[in-house]
């Protein structure tokens, strides 16, 4: 368990930025599971790398990006494979691994190390993730290999990007029509696949394009990509010697493994400024733990038949840690 001293959950103000406490034991958190995720890379020789956001923090902040409330890291894509192999039966029992292959609900192509899917005041489960009750996270993407053959290259990318406008097509939950089915028969007889027929179809099809993703190997490549952003339009690519060894950096209170590549790849990314902070936010709300805090509050008004303020939750909320935590 990494160890954090005290002033650290204290909020602060980075780069104009406030940082309520609450964010500071949710980046606490994350710090553990990307050490769970650490644990299990070093026993099976799985190389990974801060990517994205997570990677601008470590060099330009030592730490988080202040207006980031995730944590990014990435994997070539022969690690990441093996990790979605291996991690399920070696994570702790405080982790689960959310992936295209084993969670029928998770559609992305990245996957995810989580702590639940509900959040949790146990004594136990507070106490290994520093009184953050919020179901956290670490984003794991692959890193794919660009085939070296320009006529492969564009097969590929025109493989995969058929098969993504095929999927947006497609409704997400509800059934699709006879027409789009037999569409589906088409494209498994093209790509010799045969689709889970007790699946959702989009689901099967973003599965697929995860393995076309997959399928180039490392000896027939030197540049390496997010297949499904080149396919999808952006000049993204980077000499896969970039990613050929990592270098430690200061993260928070931790180091993490920072490609040596890595002022190649920020550029880009996030273009030849990236030093220059601009505050913004994730893809997502920020902070993450809204959302979990709006449900909670919707079971608790539903269960009661009363309203409460974001006020009130806030308190209810302390109170079940401070509870916890005297136990």
């Amino acid at each position: 368990m990494l160890s954090f001293p005290d002033k650290y959950f204290d909020g602060e103000v980075r780069d104009g930025f406030f940082i309520e406490p609450k964010m500071k034991r949710a980046w606490a958190a994350q710090l553990e599971v990307l050490d769970e995720i650490r644990r299990i890379c070093q026993a099976n020789n799985i190389r990974f790398f801060a990517d994205w956001g997570t990677l601008l923090g470590a060099v330009r902040h030592q730490g988080f990006v202040p207006w980031d409330d995730d944590l990014d890291i990435c994997m070539l894509r022969d690690d990441y494979n093996r990790f979605l192999d291996i991690a399920p039966g070696q994570l702790s029992s405080y982790c689960e691994l959310k992936s295209l292959y084993n969670d029928p609900t998770h559609d992305n192509v990245k996957c995810r190390v989580i702590t639940g899917r509900s959040m949790n005041f146990s004594p136990e489960y507070l106490n290994r993730f520093h009184e953050c009750p919020y179901i956290v996270g670490v984003d794991i993407f692959p890193v794919d290999y660009i085939p070296s053959d320009e006529t492969d290259a564009a097969r590929l990318l025109e493989s995969i990007e058929f098969v993504m406008t095929v999927a947006a097509s497609l409704p997400e939950e509800t059934a699709v029509s006879e027409e789009e089915k037999r569409l589906v028969q088409s494209i498994e007889s093209t790509f010799n696949i045969h689709f889970n027929r007790d699946n959702r179809l989009f689901h099967e099809l973003k599965k697929l394009v995860d393995i076309l993703s997959s399928s180039v190997k490392p000896e027939c490549s030197h540049e390496v990509c997010s297949m499904i952003d080149l396919a999808g339009g952006w000049d993204y690519h980077i000499p896969v010697d970039w990613y050929g060894k990592s270098v430690e950096m200061p993260f928070e209170t931790t180091t993490i493994p920072v490609p040596v590549g890595y002022d190649g790849i920020l550029k880009v990314k996030y273009g030849d400024d990236y030093m220059t902070p601009v505050q913004g936010f994730s893809s997502h709300d920020y902070p993450f733990y809204k959302g979990q805090e709006q449900a909670l509050k919707e079971v608790i008004e539903k269960e009661f038949n009363t309203h409460i303020t974001e006020k009130d939750l806030d308190e209810l909320i302390s109170a079940k840690i401070a509870q916890a935590m005297s136990h």
